[in-house]
């Protein structure tokens, strides 16, 4: 497994420890912890990323920003798995280089024993926002390449 973002290793490995009750919880906490979508990108949503993989209506943007990438996610209340997904990797992957994001193996999870916690269809899910959040950081490396040629 290549090295991985030390934040995402970090949530990784507290995943890895709980058992399958604390894995909801702690998916749960995450949930919450999802900030709201800053009102500057809720007039802008035509600029976000859909993310089809998911059956639930998931949105991202990101931005890279002089410490890295920072994600935004629009994802309704009532989907509290995914938001719970997407939380892992906007803090996971918050402040990382395109590259690293680029790096994270899909199946990363693995790692974590989500599977024995939630359905492989969630698992689709997760996979399908990494994937896009990974198209997002390739844009923004080609963009800063374009910019010093």
């Amino acid at each position: 497994m290549p090295n991985l973002p030390q934040k995402l290793q970090a949530i990784i490995d507290d995943f890895a420890l709980a058992e399958k009750q604390e894995k909801v919880e702690l998916l749960i906490q995450y949930a919450e912890s999802l900030p709201a979508l800053p009102k500057w990108l809720e007039a802008e949503r035509d600029k976000m990323d859909p993310v089809p993989e998911c059956m639930t209506p998931v949105h991202v943007f990101g931005e890279k920003k002089e410490a890295g990438m920072t994600f935004h996610f629009d994802i309704p209340p009532q989907a509290p798995t995914v938001r719970g997904l997407a939380s892992i990797l906007a803090n996971g992957l918050d402040g990382s280089t395109p590259e690293e994001i680029i790096s994270v193996p899909a199946d990363f999870y693995l790692q974590m024993n989500l599977q024995e916690a939630i359905s492989h269809q969630r698992l689709n899910g997760f996979m399908g926002i990494l994937a896009h959040m990974k198209q997002i950081a390739a844009r923004n490396l080609g963009e800063g390449k374009e910019k010093r040629e």
